[in-house]
C-alpha cells in the first residue's frame, strides 16, 4: 500500500507518520499552506500532478480540505481525512463531502449524526489517539520537574468570541435571549441546547435589525456561526470562572496565549510546544484540567487523550464519549458543575494514592484502546485498503 499524505503542519502528523513507518506502509508527504481553503489554482494544479506521478491507493490528511477531495474524486483516489477540529470550519463543505471517493472521520459522534441527517453517508465515527511509545520516552531532569510541577495545571485557549459584535446589531429582546441563552448552557454539563435555542424565526429577526441599521450591508449572520460565537463565550466564562476558583486555594499554571488580568492568582507560563513541552506539563502536574469547547458535544477532546497518553491524572467536564470510554473515577474524574470541579480537585489532591492509582489506569486505557495503529487500522478496513 501506498498513500501520498497531504500536510499542513498539525499537531497530530508527526504520531501518524511514525505509525506508518512502525506499519512498514509506504508514503510520500506533500507539504501546502492554504490562504483559501474552497479556491488555490496553483494548489489544485501541482496537487494533480503529484497524483499522476505515481500509483497511490490512497491521499490522507488531517482535517478535511476540499481541494484535496476534488483532486482525488477527479483521479478516481480514496481520500481518507480524520478530523481533530470541530467544527470542521470549511465553508461551503456539503459541495463536496459527500463525493464518492470521500472517506471522512471525526470524533464526535454528534457531528457525525448531523452529517447523516442530511444524507451525507461517507463520514464515520472514530476517536482520535495517542502515541505511547513517544510519550512513555519522555522524562524529566529535576530542573524540569521543578519548572512544571504544579499542584493543577490547564493547557489551552481562554478564547475570545465575536459574540459583543454581533450582538451589536440586535435589537434588546434578541440581546436578552442570547444572553438566557449562554447563562443556561453555562449551566448544563452533557447536553448541547445552543443549536436548538436557535431559531430560524430568531435569526430572521437578527438580520432584518441589522439590516434596518445598515440597509446597504452584505453581512448575515448564520446560525453556525452565531452557534460558535455563544459556545466560545460561554466556554471563555467558565474557563475564567473554574481557573479563578481553583487558583484562590491552590497553585495553578496557564498555558495559553492570553494572559488574563482578572486570574491575579494563576501562574501564566506562556504558551508550550506540542510535541516536547506539553507532555512534560502533563506528567509534572498533580492534576490536569481539561474543560471543553462548548460546542464539542460527545468527543474525546485531543487534550483529554493526550493528558491520559502521558500518564497524568485528567479532571475533565462531563463528556458523552469520555464517560462512555473510561471508568469515572477509577480511571478519569468528571465533573458536573464548577462547584463538583472544585470539590474533585481539593480531594484528589488531598489524595496522592488514589490520584496516582487512577492515572495509571487511565494511561494503561488510553494506550491499549487509543493509539495510533489501532484507530488508523479502522480507518483503514473502512476504506477496504485493508
Amino acid at each position: 500500500m501506498k498513500i501520498l499524505i497531504f500536510e499542513w503542519g498539525s499537531y497530530t502528523q508527526p504520531d501518524i507518520n511514525a505509525c506508518f513507518d512502525k506499519c512498514h506502509i509506504n508514503y510520500r508527504i506533500v507539504s501546502y499552506y492554504f490562504e483559501n481553503k474552497n479556491k488555490d489554482t496553483f494548489f489544485s494544479h501541482r496537487f494533480a500532478k503529484f497524483l499522476e506521478e505515481d500509483a497511490y491507493d490512497a491521499v490522507f490528511s488531517v482535517n478535511y480540505f476540499p481541494l484535496v477531495a476534488q483532486a482525488c474524486v477527479e483521479h478516481s483516489i480514496k481520500y481518507l481525512s480524520w478530523s481533530y477540529d470541530n467544527p470542521l470550519d470549511v465553508q461551503n463543505i456539503e459541495e463536496t463531502l459527500g463525493f464518492p471517493t470521500n472517506y471522512v472521520f471525526l470524533f464526535d459522534k454528534k457531528q457525525v449524526e448531523s452529517y447523516l441527517k442530511k444524507g451525507v453517508q461517507n463520514v464515520f465515527h472514530l476517536p482520535l489517539a495517542v502515541n505511547p511509545d513517544r510519550l512513555d520516552s519522555i522524562t524529566l531532569t529535576g530542573q524540569e520537574l521543578s519548572f512544571y510541577q504544579s499542584e493543577l495545571s490547564f493547557v489551552g485557549k481562554l478564547y475570545r468570541s465575536p459574540l459583543s459584535a454581533y450582538r451589536s446589531v440586535m435589537d434588546d429582546y434578541c440581546k436578552g435571549y442570547i444572553d438566557s441563552v449562554c447563562e443556561t448552557q453555562l449551566k448544563l454539563y452533557g447536553c448541547y441546547l445552543i443549536d436548538d435555542l436557535l431559531t430560524d424565526e430568531l435569526l430572521n429577526r437578527i438580520n432584518a435589525h441589522c439590516r434596518s441599521l445598515e440597509p446597504d450591508t452584505e453581512f448575515y449572520l448564520s446560525k453556525e456561526a452565531l452557534s460558535y460565537a455563544c459556545a466560545a463565550q460561554v466556554t471563555r466564562k467558565e474557563r475564567l470562572l473554574l481557573l479563578s476558583l481553583l487558583s484562590a486555594h491552590h497553585r495553578l499554571k496557564l498555558y495559553s496565549r492570553e494572559q488574563n488580568a482578572p486570574l491575579k492568582n494563576v501562574e501564566y507560563m506562556g504558551t508550550c510546544n506540542y510535541l516536547s513541552e506539553m507532555p512534560k506539563v502533563f506528567k509534572a502536574s498533580d492534576i490536569n484540567l481539561n474543560i471543553t469547547l462548548k460546542i464539542l458535544q460527545t468527543g474525546i477532546p485531543l487534550r483529554a487523550l493526550d493528558i491520559l497518553g502521558c500518564g497524568g491524572f485528567l479532571l475533565s467536564n462531563y463528556q458523552e464519549e469520555l464517560a462512555e470510554n473510561f471508568e469515572n473515577e477509577k480511571e478519569i474524574v468528571l465533573y458536573e458543575s464548577i462547584e463538583d470541579a472544585y470539590a474533585k480537585a481539593d480531594f484528589y489532591l488531598r489524595h496522592p494514592d488514589l490520584r496516582k492509582q487512577i492515572a495509571q489506569n487511565g494511561h494503561k486505557k488510553a494506550a491499549e484502546q487509543f493509539n495510533y495503529k489501532t484507530q488508523l487500522t479502522k480507518i483503514f478496513e473502512e476504506a477496504g485498503l485493508f
